[in-house]
């Protein structure tokens, strides 16, 4: 980890929490991912054509953000709960599902000792894992609470663009990287991990990798935003992983 952003996040457990807290980037970050390049026609078609069918299933939306997996998985009739660490979050999930989901305030970077074991079919995890200090231990957390042979299915940064986009860092360490999100006017810290360590976790936590995907984007996206879609052509913004829990 890097030791000058150490000294500038001294509560690693709660890495963003700031600005997702924010009531008023919460609302537009929640407003802006509802149509937009990245995350409506790039980030969600492809995290969701790793899912398994979910009429029926018991689902973990973990960090659900704003809900919009976790009303995609209930209208789809999924039993869902959904956790996050964020009021705001929270707030909207609940305002986006009602009662159809179980939404629940809780850290990532925690035991997750509320859930039972091995009660869900699938674990989902959108754009999140990249905010948690210990991987192994919420893979390890993931693996409890999945049945055998449920499914993970995560979107992170993808190591080499983020390498790309931070030069100034070391590859093959776990650091902590800034990036600025000009259409919030935000600054947004992350860790930045390499291939390596996710294939390591995955394995060191009884996981067998099932999928890997580098999407493109839509082509959709090509009409819309086709600044965006050009980029993402070229060089892939997110990776997606399908994992399974294979013994107990």
């Amino acid at each position: 980890m890097n030791k000058n952003n150490k000294k500038e996040f001294r509560n690693l457990d709660i890495l963003a929490l700031d600005v997702y807290n924010n009531k008023e980037f919460a609302q537009s970050y929640a407003s802006k991912i509802e149509y937009n390049s990245h995350n409506a026609l790039y980030e969600r078609p492809a995290t969701l054509s790793l899912l398994p069918e979910v009429n029926g299933k018991k689902i973990l939306d973990a960090g659900c953000g704003p809900g919009m997996y976790s009303e995609w998985l209930t209208n789809k009739g999924a039993d869902v709960t959904s956790i996050d660490y964020s009021d705001e979050m929270i707030k909207l999930t609940k305002d986006r599902v009602g009662e159809d989901a179980k939404v629940i305030k809780a850290n990532l970077n925690e035991t997750l000792d509320f859930l039972p074991d091995g009660i869900f079919d699938l674990i989902v995890s959108s754009m999140v894992i990249h905010y948690v200090k210990d991987l192994r231990n919420l893979f390890s957390e993931f693996n409890r609470v999945l049945k055998v042979n449920g499914v993970l299915v995560f979107s992170t940064g993808h190591p080499v663009t983020d390498f790309i986009l931070h030069p100034e860092g070391n590859y093959y360490e776990t650091e902590i990287v800034v990036d600025r999100w000009l259409g919030y006017g935000v600054d947004m810290p992350s860790y930045r991990r390499s291939f390596s360590e996710f294939f390591n976790i995955l394995k060191q936590t009884d996981f067998r990798i099932d999928e890997i995907l580098e999407p493109l984007p839509l082509d959709e996206c090509r009409e819309k935003f086709p600044d965006a879609y050009e980029d993402l052509l070229r060089k892939p913004a997110f990776i997606f992983f399908r994992a399974i829990k294979e013994r107990s």
